[in-house]
């Protein structure tokens, strides 16, 4: 089969993408985290993340607010502190996680897995957590109002349920959550009518 010019472009274009792409995810995963997020905002390459590998990465306190991390392996990943604000780290792997007090405000978080994930004074206000994995996470003094839990799974059988205490649910979406044995306190602000034992 003879290749049109057009077609020829396309595929050099393509592969000089991925080379590009696997060289910021090399800068990126060096450490050297704001230099490859400026390049890639440059080239235009803000999805260099997207399936990354970055088990156990250093990621306290990096600013990636707005990028697309979907299906990413954060597993045991240090992100406390980080910026996550409008980002997209859907269907991610973020188990075991430390996310303590990092920004997650209008995160797509649909289908994350949040297992075990430090998220206490978390900022998960507006947060799309459609069918996420949370059980045996810890959401102790997190902020979630607005946040869409549909589907959320909250419950872990043989262990005590999540971490609510303190927790801000205010306004934020329970459809058909799963939220069997949850733990929370005096300080944990449900939604308006909600009876989360009745």
């Amino acid at each position: 089969m003879k290749l049109t010019k057009p077609k020829l472009k396309q595929i050099i274009k393509e592969s000089l993408e991925d080379e590009y792409k696997e060289k910021l995810l090399q800068i990126f995963k060096a450490g050297n985290h704001e230099q490859a997020i400026e390049l890639s905002k440059q080239v235009g390459m803000e999805d260099f993340l997207v399936g990354a590998d970055l088990e156990g990465a250093n990621l306290s306190g990096v600013d990636l607010s707005g990028f697309d991390l979907e299906v990413a392996n954060l597993y045991g990943a240090n992100l406390k502190g980080a910026n996550l604000k409008g980002a997209g780290p859907s269907r991610a792997d973020l188990r075991r996680a430390n996310l303590k007090g990092a920004n997650l405000e209008g995160a797509n978080l649909k289908g994350a897995n949040l297992s075990g994930a430090d998220l206490r004074f978390a900022n998960l206000s507006g947060a799309n957590l459609t069918r996420a994995n949370l059980y045996y996470a810890d959401l102790e003094d997190a902020n979630l109002t607005r946040a869409n839990l549909t589907r959320a799974n909250l419950y872990y059988a043989d262990l005590e349920g999540v971490n609510l205490k303190g927790a801000n649910l205010e306004d934020a979406n329970l459809k058909d959550a799963c939220l069997a044995g949850v733990r929370d306190d005096e300080d944990t602000i449900w939604p308006e009518g909600y009876a989360p034992w009745s």
